[in-house]
């Protein structure tokens, strides 16, 4: 893995996405999977999380679109909201410099707020099957523009049971030019939905998970006693990031109280909780202001964590897929990481079936002591401390890109052209220094690249539009 994001067919805007994300040499999956993609072949990749299989699909449909597109040309699935709006961010991300942007649609949110977003230019929908299905259904999507489906986590959307609502949505596509498809691992039953969805395609295989430099501990302990022990797996071993997995939203709860009232700093977040909260967590979780989360098996796919230290199965998990996604959420871009298990005399029939899947056999660990001393808590403490004075600030992507709101949108029968003119007509401002203009109800947004923000900002502020006087500053958002 030593070619360079550079030796890549790919514009000078995507290599500049790229860069940005400080990411410089590409992974074995995306080595693979981007030339062929590039050439429109359909795929089935295989590949571990973490392995950058994302970034992977994402370029080479990133470079065949372009900002004229008036609608979505690229479709991606995914089993899980989480995941929909993690590839929403990283295709905003990738797209910025090409003016190109995403839409995420999943269940439980507003459709209206979904159908107001999608009437904004977009080139990409990310969404769950069956929010997407429901759209095509209603017409609020056009299948006629979708050139390009992903799906993405084939065997988890096979897990969950989106099937039927997968194919139905691949009838629904009749212009579709290429299908990119990805799974954990490549199995007869994710081969026979495959080549329903697609007459030919190429297997693309890259890392599995055993190749990716992942330590396993797997500790018996006695259920009375798992909440001792992990207090002294905390005191003693000191993790900065950690994800304690727990089977039920009743148990991350409870877990949850239990170390606030050691006042150890957590989060949570199961499926029980309202999306706001949900994503809140996870991303001060992902910034580091908080150095561990309890959560349940709704965050163990598709969330990417940077440098997580330790993912701890503090309830051995009930299917066996999950011991391996559960692991996946360590070792993140082939830096090491640790997978911890607790198995309970009750968890061994579970943890042979696991034994079945993954093809080895486990060795259980001495278990760990329960008993911390008073030097040990303290000890703690002091590195808490340390945590909380020294959290990171939070990384600037695109410092060349200045995000700006002004108060007028489609109410004051303002469109995205008003925007774009009176920027043209600002010494200083080229068509290339402006990037993506979105014009909601009640406000518009547009952003400033190549560090144009302060000229276009003073020059907004002086000038009416559409005849309008609107307030003009740095967006919050």
């Amino acid at each position: 893995m030593n070619t360079n994001f550079k030796q890549m067919n790919i514009s000078k805007e995507i290599l500049k996405a790229v860069e940005s994300l400080g990411f410089t040499t590409m992974t074995q999956i995306q080595e693979k999977v981007a030339p062929l993609a590039l050439e429109g072949r359909n795929i089935l990749g295989a590949s571990s999380t973490g392995s950058g299989k994302t970034l992977a699909y994402l370029m080479p449909i990133l470079e065949r679109t372009s900002w004229e597109e008036q609608n979505a040309s690229a479709l991606i699935l995914a089993p899980s909201r989480e995941l929909a709006l993690q590839i929403k961010k990283e295709y905003d991300t990738l797209g910025r410099y090409k003016k190109l942007s995403a839409v995420a649609v999943f269940g439980k949110q507003p459709f209206s707020d979904q159908v107001k977003a999608m009437k904004n230019r977009h080139q990409a929908i990310c969404g769950t099957p069956g929010r997407v299905l429901d759209h095509l259904r209603r017409g609020t999507l056009d299948p006629a523009a979708i050139r390009v489906l992903v799906i993405d986590e084939v065997d988890e959307l096979l897990d969950r049971g989106f099937q039927d609502e997968v194919l139905a949505i691949v009838k629904e596509l009749k212009a579709v030019k290429q299908t990119l498809m990805f799974s954990a691992t490549i199995s007869d039953r994710v081969k026979n939905v495959a080549s329903a969805m697609a007459l030919s395609y190429d297997i693309v295989e890259a890392e599995t998970a055993q190749e990716l430099n992942i330590a396993e501990l797997l500790y018996p302990v006695e259920d009375r006693d798992k909440f001792k022990t992990l207090l002294s797996l905390i005191y003693r071993r000191k993790p900065a990031s950690m994800i304690l997995f727990v089977n039920t939203k009743d148990e991350c709860d409870t877990l949850a109280q239990k170390l606030a009232d050691q006042n150890i700093d957590t989060l949570k977040i199961h499926g029980g909780m309202l999306q706001d909260e949900r994503l809140k967590a996870m991303e001060r979780f992902k910034n580091k202001e908080v150095p561990y989360l309890v959560a349940t098996d709704v965050a163990a796919r598709g969330i990417d964590i940077s440098d997580l230290e330790i993912s701890l199965s503090y309830d051995f998990p009930v299917e066996k897929e999950s011991f391996v996604h559960r692991k996946g959420r360590t070792g993140r871009n082939f830096k090491e990481g640790l997978a911890i298990y607790f198995v309970t005399d009750r968890d061994h029939r579970k943890m042979a079936e696991v034994e079945g899947y993954v093809g080895y056999t486990f060795t259980l660990q001495e278990p760990l002591p329960m008993r911390t001393t008073a030097e040990e808590k303290d000890s703690y403490r002091e590195f808490q401390k340390t945590l909380r004075q020294h959290r990171p600030q939070k990384k600037v992507i695109h410092q060349d890109i200045t995000k700006l709101y002004l108060n007028g949108g489609k109410q004051k029968k303002i469109r995205p052209g008003d925007i774009a003119g009176t920027l043209h007509a600002i010494e200083g401002i080229e068509p290339e220094d402006i990037g993506i203009i979105q014009v909601l109800d009640a406000g518009s947004y547009v952003d400033i690249l190549h560090g144009k923000g302060e000229i276009a900002l003073k020059g907004l502020s002086e000038r009416k539009i559409k005849g309008k006087t609107l307030r003009v500053e740095k967006a919050k958002k």
